[in-house]
């Protein structure tokens, strides 16, 4: 008992709630009662400051893992939306078209397909894929271009419209590219 206004300090620097300080020192002495029956403390001061800072550090454990609140408390039965979180379906399309253009990238020429994924999925520079490949620079666009082309065809044939995955429409200046490349251009219907 002579202890008791010590161990209220010291659990008070870990909780500022008068009423947590109040649980956690009868807590303390709870356990340290316990501990007494099973045996001889040598220290018991220093025994009574160990089990308060544990049962402390143990509150702020359980606390950060967990909900501290009801959702009833923090302002009614109403639910806290998240109007950017996708739904179901659209999460489900997502995967559906990711899938869709693994296989049409998959599909393209080896050379091809290396230049292509190299500039969309990793974002570099014509000339930073030239000198990995070994190539020029206008071999890189010709690579990168018949890749767009054939994987917009693929999700052509395949029920999409390449706008669906942040693809353009074919212009007229990319015709004589397509020619070369052996493809032919494909118009997009306009929305109306």
């Amino acid at each position: 008992m002579r202890n008791e206004q010590a161990i209220r300090r010291y659990i008070a620097r870990y909780r500022s709630d008068v009423q947590d300080v109040e649980d956690f020192t009868q807590e303390t002495f709870l356990r340290g009662f316990a501990a007494e029956t099973k045996g001889d403390i040598r220290e018991p001061k220093a025994f009574l400051f160990k089990i308060a800072k544990n049962i402390a550090l143990l509150d702020i454990r359980k606390k950060k893992r967990g909900p501290t609140d009801f959702i009833e408390d923090s302002g009614g039965s109403e639910l806290l939306v998240d109007e950017e979180q996708l739904t179901a379906d659209a999460w489900l399309d997502g995967r559906r078209k990711l899938v869709l253009l693994s296989k049409a990238a998959a599909s393209l020429p080896p050379k091809c397909r290396k230049a292509f994924l190299m500039r969309r999925v990793e974002g570099l520079q014509y000339k930073q894929i030239a000198n990995r490949m070994n190539i020029s620079v206008s071999a890189v666009e010709k690579h990168v271009m018949v890749g767009l082309l054939k994987c917009n065809s693929y999700l052509r044939e395949h029920g999409y419209d390449a706008a669906e995955f942040g693809g353009a429409p074919v212009n007229r200046n990319q015709q004589p590219a397509l020619q070369s490349a052996g493809l032919k251009a494909v118009k997009l219907d306009e929305k109306k």
